[in-house]
């Protein structure tokens, strides 16, 4: 289809970062143009990794709980059939509110290149167009992190995993994961549970290193059970290939050599913004700011250049899907404000690990409360007797609380609980909102859910 030559704003991407603000804009009347590669939204998120790994992992927790089959490639051939149904259904129905937005929303398969603040062109199968645009939206995402160390070449990323009708036909019997933040950790849970052994290589000297540190003891803890080999303060040197397997050596803190063979080496050692390969160059020589953490914004998500705003994975602030959708839709309203009235707080996002029991935090650290000189108080609550817990035969899992000295108003939450991604969308709610303990204590939370122990917990706040 041939493209407008001119609207109110294009969206580079559509992913999180792009379609939720899209729509947004659409509806209120202003002309959209949104251009993805894919052909398609969801981004990464649906292509290769949110929707995809969890039902990989709900699905194999699903089979290897209520079936006596033994054959582990049989169920990876059912997971992997599973996924790509749920992939294809959020396509479909993205498609279809690219359809209710129309005409207001264009959208082109294609790659776009910025050409300055007010133009871009987009290069689709039906030709090149270049389009002229009053705001531009930078929501190009993110892209794997590639050591590169020899041998670099031979290793897979979470995308043979969970890639829309890409994944990897085979269960590999044996795997070496390069890296134990949360894509390691989680991979590591999952494959582990259908027989593969499992190696993670870690660099820094614990599991999760960007969360404190009860987590990354959570993660050790569930590492541990699941019979995975963890190797700590011990940075990949090579890869190399050895008959029908691969060998990834590392080299200990002590100076010992570290080899792990194994069928496939995952490199899972994080993401990146994605800042090249689309123009930026061109805004950048017009003041626009970029450094190695991404595209620098405001909290209300406008960059350097009055007309351009950047949103999700590329801003480098919070790269996480839930966090990009926000994010999109104070883009869109700030532009039909005219002015920074919307502004992100990136301590109500939360973070989770989806092992299982799973992992999650939201809000501040001890450590960074003792950095801003905030007096708070610890709600430590073991979930030893939490009903749900029983239920589920989970009864190792915990809550920690911090709570502002004076006001108790709610600061930051930690769990290791097999619901705790749903505890944490509680805190975020608090901490987005200033509640304070009582506020939660004083909830009626329905019997017999997780949710119960946090009046427990924070009752004698009453």
């Amino acid at each position: 289809m041939k493209l407008p030559e001119k609207v109110d704003v294009v969206f580079i991407g559509g992913g999180g970062a792009s379609y939720p603000g899209a729509f947004e804009l659409a509806e209120a009347g202003l002309s959209v143009l949104m251009v993805d590669e894919k052909g398609n939204l969801g981004g990464d998120c649906l292509y290769a990794g949110c929707i995809p790994s969890k039902t990989v992992r709900t699905k194999i927790l699903e089979y290897t709980s209520t079936t006596n089959r033994i054959d582990p490639e049989q169920i990876w051939q059912e997971v992997v059939k599973a996924k790509e149904e749920v992939q294809r259904i959020r396509y479909e129905h993205h498609m279809e509110e690219i359809k209710e937005h129309e005409p207001n929303l264009s959208f082109a398969k294609g790659w776009a290149t910025i050409l300055g603040p007010n133009k871009v062109k987009v290069d689709t199968e039906e030709g090149t167009f270049e389009v002229e645009t009053k705001r531009l939206v930078i929501g190009a995402g993110a892209e794997h992190v590639i050591i590169p160390i020899p041998g670099k070449e031979l290793a897979i990323t979470s995308d043979a995993l969970f890639a829309y009708q890409k994944t990897m036909g085979h269960l590999p019997k044996s795997l070496a994961i390069i890296g134990g933040g949360y894509i390691g950790v989680e991979v590591a849970d999952m494959l582990s549970r259908l027989g593969t052994h499992v190696s993670i290589v870690e660099m820094m000297d614990r599991l999760l290193p960007n969360m404190p540190p009860e987590l990354s003891e959570a993660a050790m803890q569930r590492m541990k059970e699941a019979g995975v080999d963890v190797y700590l303060r011990s940075p990949a040197q090579s890869i190399e290939k050895r008959g029908e397997y691969k060998v990834l050596k590392a080299k200990s803190a002590d100076g010992k050599e570290v080899e792990v063979e194994a069928e496939e080496v995952l490199m899972a050692v994080g993401r990146r913004p994605r800042t090249r390969g689309y123009g930026l160059e061109a805004l950048e020589s017009q003041g626009l700011k970029v450094d190695k953490t991404g595209v620098q914004v405001t909290p209300g998500l406008r960059t350097t250049l009055p007309n351009v705003y950047a949103a999700g994975d590329v801003t480098g602030k919070a790269m996480l899907f839930h966090a990009a959708v926000k994010e999109s839709v104070i883009v869109a309203k700030n532009i039909l404000a005219g002015k920074e009235v919307y502004r992100f707080n990136y301590h109500s996002v939360p973070y989770t690990i989806f092992t299982y029991p799973e992992i999650a935090m939201v809000g501040y650290t001890e450590d960074e409360l003792k950095a801003l000189g905030i007096q708070y108080e610890v709600v430590n609550y073991s979930l030893k007797h939490d009903a749900q817990s029983e239920i589920v035969g989970h009864r190792e899992g915990w809550m920690k609380i911090l709570l502002e000295k004076e006001s108790l108003r709610i600061l930051g939450f930690e769990a290791y609980a097999h619901d705790a991604a749903e505890l944490s969308a509680v805190f975020a709610a608090a901490i987005e909102n200033n509640l304070t303990a009582k506020n939660l204590a004083w909830v009626a939370g329905p019997h017999p859910l997780t949710f119960e122990s946090i009046n427990y917990a924070l009752r004698p706040y009453f």
